[in-house]
Formats: structure tokens, C-alpha cells, sequence
């Protein structure tokens, strides 16, 4: 056992925080017969980073770096159970409100150190029903993020949509790039019958609601469906 897991004893005796990123991600791959788990975990850093960014990772980028769909999967399930157990523990089933989106969304940065946006789509009920990193470490072209979102809006069949993004070492203020970055996803959305709800930002001490600040008036007019 100790073999096959190399880093298993130092988890159960001294905890999660005493293992590194590779660490974990090693240990994570040994339960992946077909992988060698130090090299997979070297390919996985290399090419996103960090932990936190794997995890959020496309599923099929994923297999394709290290040739495994079932370590893709299992990246994705930490993922969204993660989600899942932070906003059980806060207990946000819903976003009916921006107090309840910034909680939500604080949870799904929780340890991010790199920059990420992510769209969630949602039902008539403010559950989310879906989630999708759309850049990690780096923004993208804003088309490119235009089109992402499309897809993801597609896929979803939603008709609101959420979007979120970190400031990891700054505050959550929207800069003129964010506020113009929403001004046009809004207008692509529209284009979709897809209304944005809210685009919320977590910052290194806070959240911040851009619906609740009126600081986009293309936001001001989207429908709202009842959210406050």
C-alpha cells in the first residue's frame, strides 16, 4: 500500500495542509492504474500551475494532457464537490439574492491564488444547475470568452446566467476593463435570449455585487426575474 501511495501515510498523519500540490496530485493519480502518478502530476503542474486549476480544468483538455479520462473525471468531481460541500456548509441551495451569489461564489474562489472567471446557469428557482471555468491564470481574448459562454449557454439551456471572477490580491472593486468586459458579454448574451443576473467579484477581503452597485447600466437593464 505504501508503494502504490507515497504520500498516503503523511495525509492520515498529519493532514491535508502538510501535503504540496504535487503531493496531492500525486497521491490523487496513484488510484489511476493506467498513469504513472509522479510524472502525470509533473505534466498537470507544467501546464496549469497550481492544484486549484486542475481541478477546475475542461475535462477533455485534461485527458488529453495526461491521456487518462478517468483522472479527468476525477479532477472534476473534487471540483464540484468542493462546490457542493461549501454551499451545503453556508447554506445557499439558492441564489435568490446577491448576498446569497457572493457567499456562493466565495466559496468556488476559496484558495484561489490565480485569476479565474467562471459562468453558472440557473433554473426559474435560482438553483444552479451548472458550472464552467472559462479562464484560469490568464484572461483570454474577450471574444474567445464570448464564445465560450455561448457554448456553455447552449449546453446549458438556461435563459440567466451568473458570472464571477477573483481578484486574488486586490480588492473586489471592478476595474474600467471588468465593467467593459460585462457591457459586452451582455450584448452577446442578448443575442442568445440569456439574461446575466449578476457578475460578482471576489476580492482578496471581500465580495462585490455589480447589480447591487449599479456601476453597469447594461446590467441595470437586464431582467432580474426577482433576484435582489
Amino acid at each position: 500500500m505504501a508503494d502504490k501511495h507515497p504520500y498516503l501515510d503523511k495525509f492520515l498523519s498529519e493532514g491535508g495542509p502538510a501535503l504540496t500540490d504535487k503531493e496531492y496530485l500525486t497521491l490523487l493519480l496513484s488510484y489511476c492504474s493506467k498513469l504513472s502518478p509522479e510524472a502525470a502530476a509533473d505534466d498537470l503542474l507544467k501546464v496549469y500551475g497550481s492544484f486549484s486549476a486542475i481541478a477546475d480544468a475542461d475535462s477533455k483538455l485534461l485527458a488529453n494532457t495526461i491521456g487518462s479520462v478517468d483522472a479527468a473525471v476525477l479532477f472534476r468531481l473534487i471540483s464540484r464537490l468542493s462546490t457542493l460541500y461549501v454551499t451545503e456548509e453556508n447554506g445557499v441551495l439558492r441564489l435568490k439574492s446577491s448576498k446569497d451569489a457572493k457567499l456562493y461564489f466565495s466559496g468556488i474562489f476559496t484558495g484561489a491564488a490565480t485569476e479565474r472567471m467562471v459562468i453558472a446557469a440557473a433554473d426559474r428557482t435560482f438553483r444552479i444547475t451548472s458550472t464552467r471555468t472559462l479562464y484560469s491564470d490568464s484572461p483570454l481574448m474577450l471574444k474567445a470568452v464570448c464564445r465560450d459562454i455561448a457554448d456553455f449557454v447552449v449546453t446549458s439551456k438556461t435563459d440567466r446566467v451568473f458570472l464571477a471572477h477573483n481578484h486574488p490580491i486586490g480588492s473586489a472593486s471592478p476595474s474600467a476593463e471588468d465593467i467593459m468586459s460585462t457591457q459586452k458579454i451582455i450584448a452577446a448574451l442578448s443575442k442568445l435570449g440569456t439574461a446575466l443576473i449578476d457578475h460578482i467579484i471576489i476580492g482578496k477581503n471581500g465580495a462585490y455585487s455589480m447589480r447591487d452597485r449599479k456601476v453597469c447600466p447594461q446590467l441595470d437593464e437586464q431582467p432580474s426575474y426577482g433576484y435582489k
